[in-house]
């Protein structure tokens, strides 16, 4: 007598498997970063033809947007805010609605903004006359 069924071992083999190819990437990524980062860059290519945001920028940077001049929040897109860290399109959608600010700490008024994210934006943007 069986324990599990034909279609109960194929599933638990199949799950399995998946699991141990998770494991099997995640170790071959940690062994050779350089070559995990290369290969990322190939699909990153791909959306910098269609984005023109990415576009002007470099291929290969730590920092996304360390490549740039601070962005005046008061006067860029939402595709350039958030290419920002820690800023999505519903956060730069939010941002742009709350214009116009007089100083950067008034991002703070916009929902989403926290202290550690002002933190981590501020030396990414300045605020120029609304």
């Amino acid at each position: 007598m069986m324990l599990y069924t034909r279609h109960q071992l194929f599933l638990i083999l199949l799950l399995t498997s998946a699991a141990a190819t998770g494991l099997a990437v995640d170790h071959w990524r940690r062994a050779r970063p350089d070559l995990a980062e290369r290969l990322e860059a190939l699909d990153r290519t791909e959306r910098r033809d269609l984005d023109p945001v990415l576009a002007r920028a470099p291929a290969r940077r730590s920092d996304p947007v360390a490549a740039f001049p601070p962005l005046d929040v008061n006067r860029a897109t939402e595709p350039e805010l958030a290419r920002l860290p820690g800023v999505g399109p519903a956060l730069a959608s939010r941002i742009v609605a709350a214009r116009p600010f007089a100083d950067v700490d008034e991002l703070r008024r916009v929902k989403g903004v926290r202290r550690a994210t002002l933190e981590r934006l501020r030396p990414h943007v300045i605020v120029g006359p609304p």
